[in-house]
């Protein structure tokens, strides 16, 4: 009788994953997840149900329960090649590519010959920025694989991460040569040619990515995102609104969870006479750049109504100075059941009528660059006895202008560092004559504190008493103290310039947030600092040290003044 059930089971299980890969195949991941979960429950000892199920819950963005499937196919196979692969993609997902290349090399020596596993581990190189050793690594498969578009893909991928997204274009032409329907390299190189600033090139590619369909749900929602960045750095503002509301779906990537009891907004819906909450979204940058709206919505709403801010917590003491109308709050963010999910716990349901996110507004009062307002005295407002404390901390430090600086962000991973100039290229900044420099940076960078006095020979005073990642009003009020503020796009360098703060963002051509204009829309009196190509940052940095030169000129020395006079 157990013998028959037990075929019973198996004979179901097969049954059932037939029709998963069916289901797979039409691209409806939620049933072919369902069925091999059915299939596992059928057959506990079917490694390959398991397997199939951690595929299809990984194409539904399901990490935690992939993760979980995946731990009872190694536990039935433990030697499978195939399987260690697998893992070792999740692993990659989860931004764990030590995980994914100890796998990949467990599995390489199982199957040495494969392509895949040669490709996927040298995407694991290059997420550890082990960037030679993934070039290496490709260069000898492609020697034995020369018609591999997947291996000239991964290829142009390692380059484009170094910062050489010009050099990367070679190999996605050939990948795309060779496979005229991958996906992944036209999606590819769609960044290669946003990066040189070929933005209708690198729109035609995403859409042709789009067009030959993802491989999930979360790719496929990626490739539309990044769509919408495209038609924004562009200048295609208005389209480029509409596209951005993909954020708001559940198969994006990214996608936050809105747990209100109120119905969401709808773009175009009136405002005026309602109580209306407007949550903050996305990073801690985001928010303050999106803040820009917040003055036309709360006209818009009218006295008659209200708007009710919830932003990260360390916004609220400022946020509620700069918008006194409104009722402040902060937002709380947190992880369940393997997704993210934002409210508002201090907030009773019936206080509001409607809620949205506050990118929503950018898509009905933003559509164009005539929409920003164009005064540079900025939308927050910071403590004005603050801005007098720091200014007088400044002058006690002595004469000549103090010049903020942060060089970096506090999350450095392979993929972001090219987004900011080495410290080595910041020579020419910290070189100026009689600047002294205001340490900015968040984090830990004692090291790099020598390396600019050392090294660089700048003038760098870290300020005592100040939490620069967590007192973000002080912050606010500092950097309206300082004679300048110089560094890429952090949230730091957006509140400095969100309060009217003189600041010089150091940025690349194909930055989405400069709406396809020459300066930044959001920050009228913000100087843009920025290359004929991405990741040209040794030309930026020295036309950031001889505009600073010439904004700071070296005061005369007396023999100077002398001869002058004479």
């Amino acid at each position: 009788m157990t013998r028959d059930l037990s075929q019973a089971g198996r004979r179901r299980a097969s049954d059932l994953l037939r029709r998963a890969v069916d289901a797979d195949r039409r691209k409806d991941f939620a049933l072919a997840a369902r069925l091999a979960a059915e299939a596992a429950a059928a057959d506990a000892g079917n490694g390959q149900a398991w397997r199939l199920l951690a595929v299809f819950r990984e194409k539904l963005g399901d990490y935690a329960g992939a993760l979980d499937a995946y731990e009872h196919a190694l536990a039935i196979a433990p030697n499978e090649a195939g399987l260690a692969r697998d893992i070792a993609r999740l692993a990659s997902l989860l931004r764990l590519p030590q995980l994914a290349e100890r796998f990949l090399l467990r599995a390489r020596q199982q199957d040495p010959a494969s392509i895949e596993i040669a490709n996927d581990l040298a995407y694991a190189y290059c997420e550890q920025s082990r960037f030679p050793e993934a070039i290496d690594l490709l260069r000898g498969a492609i020697t034995d694989n020369p018609g591999s578009a997947l291996l000239w893909n991964t290829l142009g991928c390692v380059l484009f991460e170094s910062g050489e997204a010009g050099q990367s274009l070679v190999f996605f032409d050939e990948a795309i040569r060779l496979q005229d329907d991958l996906h992944t390299a036209h999606f590819n190189r769609a960044n290669a040619r946003r990066a040189v600033a070929d933005f209708r090139g690198a729109l035609d590619d995403c859409e042709r990515a789009i067009a030959l369909g993802a491989d999930s749900l979360a790719q496929a929602a990626m490739y539309r995102y990044a769509r919408s960045n495209l038609l924004l750095a562009a200048g295609e503002i208005g389209a480029g609104w509409d596209a951005y509301a993909v954020r708001n779906e559940e198969a994006y990537p990214d996608y936050v969870d809105h747990a209100f009891a109120a119905p969401a907004w709808t773009p175009g819906e009136p405002l005026a006479g309602r109580r209306v909450l407007v949550v903050g979204e996305q990073g801690l940058g985001d928010e303050i750049l999106f803040a820009n709206v917040l003055a036309d919505v709360a006209r818009e709403i009218g006295q008659s109504g209200r708007m009710l801010l919830a932003v990260e917590p360390r916004l609220v003491a400022l946020f509620h100075r700069s918008f006194e109308a409104a009722q402040v709050m902060a937002h709380d963010t947190r992880r369940d059941q393997g997704r993210t999910v934002r409210d508002a716990p201090d907030l009773p349901p019936d206080a509001y009528d409607t809620w949205a996110r506050m990118g929503d507004f950018l898509r009905s009062h933003r559509r164009e660059l005539g929409d920003f307002p164009t005064a540079p005295t900025g939308f927050l407002k910071p403590d004005p006895r603050r801005v007098d404390h720091w200014k007088a901390t400044l002058a006690a430090i002595g004469p000549g202008p103090k010049v903020g600086v942060i060089w970096r962000s506090l999350v450095m991973t392979s993929q972001r560092q090219k987004f900011y100039p080495p410290l080595d290229l910041w020579r020419p900044v910290f070189g100026a004559p009689g600047v002294t420099f205001i340490n900015l940076q968040i984090g830990d960078c004692d090291d790099e504190l020598r390396v600019i006095a050392e090294r660089l020979n700048g003038d760098i005073r870290t300020l005592p008493g100040l939490d620069l990642r967590m007192d973000l009003d002080e912050l606010a009020a500092l950097s309206l103290a300082l004679d300048l503020v110089i560094g890429p796009a952090t949230a730091t360098t957006n509140i400095a310039a969100a309060v009217g703060a003189p600041t010089w963002l150091v940025t690349t051509p194909d930055a989405w947030p400069r709406l396809g204009a020459d300066g930044y829309p959001w920050y009228p009196q913000a100087r843009i600092f920025a290359g004929e190509q991405s990741y040209d940052w040794a030309n930026v940095m020295e036309g950031v040290g001889a505009a600073l030169r010439a904004a700071f000129p070296p005061p005369q020395t007396k023999t100077a003044a002398s001869s002058k006079g004479t």
